[in-house]
């Protein structure tokens, strides 16, 4: 209660306005080594995805500072010469692509499907297109009869793991990953 010339001791703090989600129109499209020409814009395209994400790269020790087109297309073409493995180009709003996931169908341990890598555009960091990325991989999957999932994080690689545990993954082991050894958290969720 106040009287006449006296302060309330707390003021009520204005609403905050909802928060509208933010909405994408992705598209998954499997990459296939036939669209991977040097110069060609998709080669371009993707090799600015890959570069923008030089903190990612010194955190996985896999690229340079100075990568290349052609270290990024010789990475995608090694994967989708893996077999069981697929790549696929996200594009949102219709535009160049944005993110680039990597799934493996099922790894040789466990059988599940894994996510290998998700890489969102740096300058689209914080805007909803991980999560709704994740998401489209989550129905490719869930449409493919798939009941669960899993990938790994890298140790020190925390930001990584906020994100993937804010999308419902829970951490079920730790152990190096079976290409680099580098010390792996692993993550798992329902579909």
């Amino acid at each position: 209660m106040t009287g006449a010339g006296s302060w309330p001791l707390r003021q009520a703090a204005a609403p905050a306005p909802p928060r509208r989600p933010r909405m994408f129109a992705l598209m998954l499209t499997a990459l296939t080594p036939t669209e991977l020409v040097p110069g060609a814009p998709l080669a371009g395209q993707l090799h600015r995805l890959y570069a923008g994400n030089a903190a990612y790269h010194r955190l996985s020790g896999e690229f340079g500072p100075d990568l290349t087109e052609a270290q990024v297309l010789a990475s995608i073409e090694e994967d989708l010469a893996t077999p069981g493995v697929e790549v696929f180009a996200v594009g949102a709003d219709r535009g160049a692509p944005t993110a680039v996931v990597n799934l493996l169908a099922e790894h040789p341990r466990d059988g599940l499907p894994w996510i290998g890598l998700l890489l969102v555009d740096a300058d689209r960091h914080g805007t909803g297109l991980g999560t709704a990325a994740a998401r489209e991989v989550h129905d490719l999957l869930r449409g493919r009869g798939r009941t669960a999932v899993r990938l790994a994080v890298l140790e020190n690689n925390p930001v990584a793991f906020a994100f993937w545990t804010s999308l419902g993954y829970t951490e079920v082991d730790r152990r190096p990953d079976l290409r680099f050894g580098r010390p792996c958290i692993v993550m798992h969720r329902p579909l």
